[in-house]
């Protein structure tokens, strides 16, 4: 039933339709508007469940009255029921298919209208109602029935009052819709159209539908307003007989996933499209997509199985030879026999042959007859040896292992064996066996010998053949036709060892030069290194004495360079270039060179300045831990300190070291400058105070431009004779040694000085480019300082293995 809704107001009416539901009630903002509750406030909500209205209060804090009961949760409304908001009441009125809602006012006064005509009166009674009527008095029996009545009336309306009082309304929904359907439970439900009421406790629904299963399920009903349960009954699935021909075990799949058969041949599948598989042990699997009905439906599928197999006929000379297909034997030949599809490998074995094997691609359903397989005899059985052990076999030309050997030879045939040993003549003997056969045999091999010279030098150093004794280390052997170590040794000297293979046809000479252990590691030693951070090191290796220092009589000489003889006994390295900005960069990221006279000397190129001799050590050792060397200096209280002995770790150069690559090495004397012994220096000679900074500095090289005002990159001037650049010139440059004066020393011979073991200061050699006075310029120029400047860097050192 659609029913029309009108809100009464005193400004006019409203129309509502059942899809405008809920509605609510309360302040302005509100469907239906009650003046004194505060703006935006809700009092209470008027719905529809299942076309019939109810309302429901919707703030605790706002006291509601349902026909003059105190409202907690939810009521139905019926036609002139009223419901008490505060000083306001909403009337309900239902006239057929109309309902109207309208708010009075508790004070007004509400207008009464009978109808327009009085109800119609039976003429026989109209004074029968005025006048009383005396009745006769009621036996004692009458009396006991009438109370017997009135007392069950009153139980009954009691037990009905009870259940009203505590009754739940409550409606079940079952989709789809059943064609049975009850609700069980006790007390029994008390039907009321489309629903029911009931009190709380468990009650059980039941429906039934064609197609669908049978529902039962049980629900619990709570104290309190309007309770609705939905329910949904489940499909049947339907039903589908499968028939194959011929009548075989098979299995049956859906959508890949294995499916129950039953004891009839059927399968229970859900409704709609279905792709069902079937296998068996020896037919074809078979596919089909069917639309199943489901609802419990019954359908058939009649499938008619293709075999899997081909047909095979197999033939073998000898003839009786077993058949069989991976392990499952199928009789002998000749054979007929069904093998199934596809790739397959027969094996055809009989007593006294080599088993057959031949693969095959079957296709089902089809015949093949492969060619006679012609078996071949077993192989007859050689037990081989030789004396001496060790010797090569081979067989017809083919390599067959070392003496003693087992071998396996083709019966029936005339087979060639040959055998080789270093230092024996071949030996070649042809055999011949039969099947199954088994035979020994053992052949003496003949040594052959070479002549060979041994020279050694010196000459009397001993000899050793194979590890045993042969005299001197000069003299002429006879030796097998093998390979032989010859060993030359004599105390002193390291030992050599030469492999030489003697010939017959011809003799051979080995000359051996021993050497010692210092003369092979010279040898052996590289000539350039290159660093982890990517230096470029040459290896020097002075010989004799050197004089350090330089002459009274030398123009420029200073007080502190007093001349002494100094030897190096050691080989070193030394870098090629003074390590560079990026180089340092590297170990420290944040460093800066700064700048100086106005330009940067913080080029990635440029020489690393303004770090101290602590710094510079700190970089030889995290070089050296690069490289996984032994570090040269050790930290003490924030000071480095130059360990004792001799590492292998990158370090400063020694003064000496330093003066023998700057003035000794590579040339034919003692140097004076680092362009030679003449002054002034000829163009591009290095970097030197010259015209550039001439604004700035006193001493400046007169008439020399060398293009930088302050330092350029390293390499940018040639190489001095052994091969280092800026040995005089661009920065000067730190030094291992303390610093210290060595006065009266001129006749006395210094082996691989190393300086003081302590001072303040560090030794500085070499010229920079701020230095331009024939005194700075000179190789043999000595400075000092314990502190970093713009004008101060360094390059590395490293000593040779000894």
């Amino acid at each position: 039933m659609k029913r029309v809704f009108f809100i009464l107001t005193p400004y006019g009416s409203r129309r509502l339709g059942e899809t405008d539901f809920p509605l609510r009630v309360g302040g302005e903002g509100a469907d239906i508007v009650v003046p004194e509750l505060p703006e935006n406030s809700i009092a209470a909500h008027i719905a529809l469940s299942d076309g019939h209205a109810f309302v429901q209060a919707a703030h605790a804090d706002i006291e509601l009255f349902h026909n003059h009961e105190y409202l907690q949760t939810s009521a139905w409304l019926k036609s002139g029921d009223r419901v008490q908001i505060g000083e306001r009441v909403l009337c309900w009125e239902v006239k057929g298919d109309q309902v109207f809602i309208s708010l009075k006012h508790i004070g007004d006064k509400l207008e009464l209208q009978p109808p327009p005509l009085p109800p119609a009166r039976d003429a026989n009674l109209a004074h029968a109602e005025l006048i009383p009527v005396i009745s006769a008095p009621l036996s004692a029996t009458q009396r006991r029935r009438r109370r017997y009545l009135v007392t069950g009336l009153f139980g009954v309306l009691s037990l009905v009052a009870l259940f009203v009082l505590f009754a739940t309304p409550l409606a079940v929904s079952v989709r789809p819709e059943p064609e049975t359907l009850s609700v069980t439970g006790f007390p029994p439900p008390l039907s009321l159209g489309r629903k029911k009421l009931v009190v709380p406790g468990t009650y059980t629904v039941r429906a039934t539908r064609h197609g669908y299963q049978p529902l039962e399920q049980d629900f619990a009903v709570t104290p309190g307003g309007f309770q609705s349960f939905d329910f949904e009954m489940q499909e049947l699935p339907g039903r589908l007989q499968i028939v194959v021909d011929p009548a075989v075990p098979f299995r049956v799949a859906t959508g890949g996933q294995a499916v129950a058969l039953e004891t009839d041949n059927s399968v229970l599948l859900t409704r709609g499209p279905q792709q069902i598989s079937i296998e068996t042990e020896r037919y074809l699997p078979e596919t089909r997509q069917l639309d199943i009905a489901g609802f419990g439906a019954v359908q058939q599928l009649a499938v008619i199985l293709q075999p899997a197999w081909a047909t095979v006929r197999l033939d073998s000379v000898p003839a009786g030879a077993t058949v069989s297909v991976e392990g499952e034997n199928l009789g002998v030949t000749p054979l007929m026999t069904e093998i199934m599809a596809g790739q397959r490998t027969l094996e055809l074995a009989l007593a006294g042959y080599k088993t057959a094997r031949l693969t095959v691609e079957l296709a089902a359903g089809s015949d093949l007859a492969p060619d006679v397989v012609v078996l071949q005899p077993n192989d007859g059985k050689l037990l081989l040896s030789s004396r001496p052990d060790g010797a090569t076999v081979s067989v017809d030309g083919s390599f067959q292992g070392s003496t003693p050997v087992t071998l396996l030879l083709p019966a029936g045939v005339t087979h060639q064996l040959r055998l080789s040993l270093p230092g024996y003549q071949v030996a070649a003997k042809k055999i011949s066996l039969k099947a199954d056969e088994e035979q020994q045999l053992s052949l003496e091999l003949t040594p052959e010998f070479g002549v060979v010279f041994a020279r050694s030098e010196p000459a009397d150093a001993s000899l050793a053949v194979d590890g045993k004794p042969a005299g001197r280390g000069t003299q002429r052997l006879s030796l097998t036709t093998r390979n032989h170590e010859l060993t030359f040794s004599k105390p002193g000297f390291l030992a050599q060892t030469v492999t030489v293979l003697p010939r017959v046809d011809t003799s051979q000479n080995v000359e051996v030069v021993l050497k010692t252990q210092l003369q092979v590691k010279a040898a052996t030693r590289p000539a350039v290194l290159r660093t982890a951070g990517g230096q470029e090191m040459l290896l020097l290796e002075p010989q004799g004495s050197f004089a350090m220092g330089s002459s009274r009589r030398e123009a420029g000489h200073r007080a502190n360079e007093s001349q002494r003889l100094v030897e190096i006994t050691r080989p070193y390295y030394l870098s090629v270039f003074e390590v560079t900005n990026a180089e340092y960069r590297q170990f420290d990221p944040g460093h800066t060179s700064g700048s100086a006279e106005g330009v940067s000397l913080n080029g990635d190129a440029n020489p690393v300045v303004n770090v101290s001799w602590d710094d510079a050590a700190r970089y030889c050792n995290w070089l050296s831990a690069r490289d996984n060397l032994e570090p040269a200096y050790a930290e003490q209280d924030g000071r480095m300190q130059a360990l004792a002995g001799v590492t292998q770790g990158y370090r400063l150069p020694s003064e000496a070291e330093w003066g023998y690559a700057a003035r000794i090495a590579g040339r034919p004397a003692a140097a004076r400058y680092p362009w030679g012994d003449g002054y002034p220096p000829a163009p591009a000679s290095g970097n030197f105070a010259d015209a550039q900074i001439a604004d700035t500095l006193a001493n400046v090289v007169t008439g020399y431009n060398d293009g930088y005002r302050a330092s350029s990159p390293v390499g940018s001037f040639g190489a001095q004779p052994a091969g280092f650049h800026d040995l005089g010139g661009n920065v000067a440059e730190w030094i291992n040694d303390y610093y210290a004066v060595y006065p009266g020393q001129a006749g006395q011979l210094v082996r691989d000085p190393v300086g003081p073991t302590s001072g303040e200061h560090r030794v500085v050699r070499d010229s920079s480019w701020r230095d331009g006075s024939i005194t700075e310029l000179r190789l043999s120029y000595r400075d000092y300082s314990r502190v970093a400047r713009d004008n101060l860097g360094f390059r590395i050192a490293r000593n040779a293995n000894d």
